[in-house]
């Protein structure tokens, strides 16, 4: 352990998993909010582990030349974003290696990715943020912190998003709000939902102020518990039950609870690049497991597949189900956990498809999915997921079945340390 207690110094040599900068001393890593790579420092240790230290920044001693200045006046701190000090080709290079690193020590696969596909727009390209109410502040939570920092204007979501921060900010009743949920679509339409931990919330006083500015729907959440982002009890005040979004010449409804890509231009090329991996043919049988309001299906769908959308939330099933009346496609989506689903589908109906597409949350793939994969391999399995680390260590189980065939980035989540990645894998 350190017995120098005093002010360090060293040179941040990387990032982390959160976006922390790392140091080391006498090689035991470092963890320091703020910084980038290049910047020499000093700091203090502020808390001691086992293994590493985590530290506060006192002093940059020297600027990095990787650095930008940030245009975000909330940044400093802020931890809505990650990377507004760093040079955007030094973003996507390091999410680049990030992916590469991953491979290798968690997949224990030497593969060089194909180079990192940029988003369109590095800004307003949020389609759905929430913000944290605390005694009538609007804002976003602080770095590693439930501290909010306020602030009235975020760069990251559109005009009209921001819109709806100035209008509430002026709300009678603020303090009984704890959060704000915004979502925003290609037609410039917004969404605003409030989540109130109080039995009534009176809205009359703002609701002539929201439609002045473009809010189209209109949605108060009733949310006792903390734990989850939205309760099921929403109460539609006004307006449409659905937002319109739009990808790759499709048309889908977005309730307030649905899970939706945040950031659409880019992920209409993350999009193609599945359709690509998948080759699709006309006998195709396609399963998307974690199939969500049914997206990826139905763009799947569009080029002649038959597919079927696996998917645990009853809501996002309702959803995908309208989305595919909506577009006149002929889809199938049943309500279940995947790893469930798949094997009664096998057991009872006999069915069996020979290209699977998975986009599944954080954690990455059930164990017992992972080996239905191996014992049932199919000729093509598509992987999209937004954490490399959970995707490689999948990778690593379903080697001994599939091989990598190739890896892309994709820059979904610009300014933060967030990536996605889609992966081809064929049967062996």
């Amino acid at each position: 352990m350190i017995e120098n207690k005093n002010e360090l110094r060293g040179i941040i040599e990387d990032f982390d998993f959160k976006g922390r900068g790392i140091t080391k001393i006498d090689g035991v890593p470092v963890f320091l909010d703020g910084g980038i790579i290049g910047d020499e420092v000093s700091f203090f240790i502020t808390k001691e582990k086992k293994n590493y230290y985590n530290g506060r920044i006192n002093k940059i001693i020297n600027y990095s030349s990787l650095r930008q200045k940030s245009p975000c006046p909330y940044s400093d701190k802020c931890g809505g974003c990650d990377f507004l000090e760093l040079k955007d080709e030094e973003e996507l290079k390091w999410k680049q290696n990030l992916v590469r690193n991953n491979l290798e020590k968690l997949g224990k696969i030497s593969i060089e990715p194909k180079k990192i596909i940029s988003s369109p727009e590095n800004f307003k390209y949020r389609n759905n943020m929430q913000f944290q109410v605390k005694n009538g502040v609007i804002g976003l939570f602080e770095k590693n912190s439930r501290n909010i920092t306020q602030v009235p204007n975020c760069l990251m979501q559109k005009d009209s998003a921001n819109k709806v921060l100035t209008v509430l900010s002026k709300f009678k009743y603020l303090r009984d709000i704890k959060t704000i949920g915004i979502r925003t679509n290609y037609k410039n339409e917004v969404m605003v939902i409030l989540v109130t931990n109080k039995n009534k919330l009176d809205v009359k006083s703002i609701i002539g102020n929201l439609m002045d500015i473009g809010v189209t729907s209109f949605y108060v959440n009733y949310h006792k518990n903390g734990k989850s982002r939205y309760s099921d009890e929403f109460k539609l005040i006004y307006g449409d039950e659905y937002l319109e979004e739009k990808v790759l010449d499709l048309k889908f409804n977005i309730s307030p609870k649905s899970f939706f890509q945040v950031n659409i231009p880019a992920v209409e090329f993350l999009y193609n690049k599945a359709i690509e991996y998948l080759d699709i043919k006309a006998n195709d049988k396609i399963y998307d497991l974690y199939s969500g309001v049914g997206s990826i299906s139905l763009c799947l769908a569009s080029k002649g597949a038959d597919v079927t959308g696996i998917e645990i939330v009853p809501q996002a099933v309702e959803d995908a189900r309208i989305n595919a009346d909506k577009n006149k496609l002929d889809s199938r989506f049943i309500e279940g956990a995947a790893e469930e689903i798949i094997t009664k589908l096998k057991e009872e109906e006999n069915i069996a498809p020979n290209k699977i597409i998975v986009d599944p949350p954080r954690k990455g793939l059930d164990e017992s999915l992972v080996d239905f994969l191996k014992e049932n391999p199919v000729e093509r399995l598509v992987y999209i997921s937004c954490n490399p680390a959970t995707q490689a260590r999948d990778i690593e189980m379903l080697k001994e079945v599939y091989k990598l065939e190739e890896i892309t980035p994709v820059n979904l989540f610009p300014n933060s340390v967030h990536v996605e990645t889609v992966v081809l894998m064929s049967r062996k």
